[in-house]
């Protein structure tokens, strides 16, 4: 006998007595409730519900399954184990929408949004000056445009930076930095006159 079919003959006896309600009815109850609880952490790590909510979804569902077994609603279409998992599965997601924080308001106020082309306009000019820049660093000496990329853009410190281009001396990395800034300045106060 295979093990699948030996799952169907287990639940098919188990099904029996419960319907049955012999003596044995508790030892297969505490059996169905004893197989199934892997689907409380299955689900909890699906959707982030405490623990305790869902053990209280799952009491439900063992509720209801004896009460399909025994009324004759669960008909043995499906094997027991799909049946359970998927009517806690359900029970689950109940409770997710009937809990769920982000409930519909209505309101007679519009909500105001900000002017879109604002927005795209400030971003072009940002990036044309950002091109102006570039173009500014182009023209000056390799240790300026490199002092003034680490220094503004890339945030390194001063000893970092003084230690990236060879000078470990902070007086003098400190005028080298001054005089490249300096320079940057006039380029660029040259270059917006100019347009």
């Amino acid at each position: 006998m295979s093990t699948l079919q030996k799952t169907k003959a287990d639940e098919f006896e188990l099904v029996a007595a419960i319907k049955a309600g012999s003596f044995e009815k508790n030892k297969y109850v505490k059996l169905l409730i004893s197989d199934h609880q892997g689907y409380i952490y299955k689900l909890r790590t699906e959707t982030g519900l405490d623990e305790s909510v869902l053990k209280d979804i799952y009491t439900d569902t063992v509720l209801l399954i004896l009460q399909h077994i025994e009324n004759d609603t669960f008909r043995g279409d499906s094997r027991l184990s799909t049946y359970f998992y998927k009517i806690f599965y359900f029970k689950t997601v109940d409770y997710i929408r009937q809990n769920a924080s982000s409930r519909i308001e209505y309101t007679d106020e519009l909500p105001e949004h900000s002017d879109e082309t604002q927005n795209i306009t400030q971003i072009v000019e940002a990036k044309d000056e950002m091109n102006l820049i570039i173009k500014l660093l182009d023209k000056m000496c390799s240790p300026c445009r490199e002092i003034i990329m680490d220094w503004a853009y890339w945030g390194f410190k001063p000893d970092e930076i003084g230690q990236r281009i060879g000078e470990t001396d902070p007086v003098k990395y400190s005028k080298i930095k001054y005089n490249c800034i300096d320079k940057f300045k006039k380029l660029w106060h040259k270059r917006t006159a100019a347009m």
